[in-house]
């Protein structure tokens, strides 16, 4: 059973970092929504279940890692401008997503923005949400909260190397 301890998200702590090597370009995106700062989806299911005609099920591994990383900016963040240069060049670029008051990681090497956010614009401050398409992502999933030792056992069982700081 797990142990339920104290834990602490903390919105600020969470990054979204674009380098690219063509250019020397390298930003930490900022000004985001109040209401998101960015989600991260994949594609497809990693398994797809085949069930036959007899009711036997086999599994199916899909080999596509790829997914859709949504950033939620403010309208009058200059990361607009670094987004919208970079759909104008076309580039290829890195993008690592980490929430640095947890353990979640997000990261591909061959990003790319898919199209430009539609634009409003009214007596409040509108929202541009910025579609990046990763064709190969990883990630890594993991809570906000310090480790019991029993948490932290099932991890090693299970191969997971954990950070000294969250035991």
């Amino acid at each position: 059973m797990a142990t339920t301890r104290l834990s602490t998200y903390a919105p600020q702590q969470v990054t979204v970092v674009i380098t690219q090597d063509t250019t020397g370009l390298s930003h930490i995106l900022g000004g985001y929504s109040e209401d998101g700062i960015v989600s991260v989806d994949r594609n497809v299911e990693a398994y797809t279940l085949y069930t036959g005609a007899d009711d036997s099920n086999t599994r199916v591994k899909n080999s596509n890692s790829s997914g859709t990383i949504t950033i939620n900016l403010q309208q009058s963040s200059a990361s607009n401008d670094i987004l919208h240069g970079l759909f104008l060049d076309g580039g290829i670029f890195t993008i690592t997503v980490k929430d640095a008051s947890g353990r979640s990681n997000y990261f591909s090497d061959e990003a790319y923005v898919g199209d430009v956010p539609g634009g409003a614009f009214s007596n409040s401050l509108n929202t541009r949400d910025w579609v990046i398409h990763a064709p190969k992502m990883s990630e890594i999933i993991g809570g906000n909260s310090r480790l019991s030792p029993e948490d932290a056992a099932a991890l090693e069982q299970l191969g997971v190397n954990i950070e000294d700081r969250w035991l």
